[in-house]
């Protein structure tokens, strides 16, 4: 016997009922059953847009890391130009130039300006006015100081040129010979001693050695200077203090190292 319209009216209510509540035990909607599918497009449309989101992310944080890795690898000087050592025995050609930017009132290679602004930055928090007297110096205006140096030792009865010329050396590197030429080197105005305490503790946190110390003049072959500090990266630096080591000996001490070590 089939059912009235009535009973198949309720059986389809009771179906439907019990289709609704195994619905949202399983999803947690509070919807009817039939309204069931807008709910499921709308998460997976809102699934799908989080997952876009996250793909934008990650695609811009990648540029992001790329362009920062390139711009460390164009500002950041690598171990053989920081360690660089030009003296009378290791020149530069007439025509070297480093890549330079100004600072301070006066021009210095560009991979080390964020170290003397950090370095000045924080003089400056300790009440010191850290002032820069020189930097990057060209092959000409260092050959024609140091042939006016030379000029004021021939002028001396008791200096043959060979003599004068020596002498000159020690204060004032020759032409090629000059590591200002580098654009690494720089010098202070230390008429502050509070000026020159700060660089003498402080330098080695910024990556800057004092160039020409007292009591190597045999190895460097210019007389002490105080105010000449030269970039060498932060490591480097820490270690040559450790050591008491200037920048000759300390090339000198990693190259025999690798020498062992290979």
């Amino acid at each position: 016997m089939g059912l009235s319209p009535y009973d198949k009216k309720r059986y389809k209510e009771s179906k439907l009922r019990r289709r609704q509540a195994l619905y949202q035990s399983e999803t947690g909607y509070i919807v009817p059953y039939r309204r069931s599918k807008k709910p499921i497009i709308i998460a997976a449309c809102a699934a799908a847009l989080l997952l876009i989101a996250a793909a934008v992310v990650l695609v811009v944080a990648s540029l992001d890391n790329r362009d920062a890795a390139s711009s460390s690898r164009q500002t950041d000087l690598n171990s053989e130009e920081r360690l660089r050592v030009v003296n009378r025995a290791n020149t530069v050609d007439k025509d070297f130039k480093p890549a330079l930017k100004s600072f301070g009132g006066v021009k210095v290679h560009k991979d080390i300006v964020n170290s003397l602004e950090k370095l000045t930055e924080a003089a400056k928090s300790r009440g010191i006015d850290l002032k820069l007297t020189k930097g990057y110096v060209s092959y000409e205006d260092q050959k024609k100081l140091f042939d006016e140096n030379l000029e004021v030792f021939l002028q001396k009865p008791e200096y043959t040129p060979v003599r004068a010329q020596a002498a000159a050396q020690k204060l004032v590197p020759e032409a090629g010979s000059c590591e200002a030429q580098t654009g690494l080197l720089v010098e202070f105005d230390l008429t502050d001693p509070k000026a020159k305490a700060f660089l003498e503790r402080e330098c080695i946190n910024y990556g800057f050695i004092l160039r020409f110390p007292e009591g190597k003049e045999d190895i460097t072959h210019i007389q002490p200077l105080e105010s000449a500090y030269r970039y060498v990266g932060r490591a480097d630096a820490e270690k040559m203090r450790t050591f008491d080591m200037c920048l000759e000996e300390y090339v000198d001490y990693i190259s025999n190292q690798s020498v062992i070590s290979t």
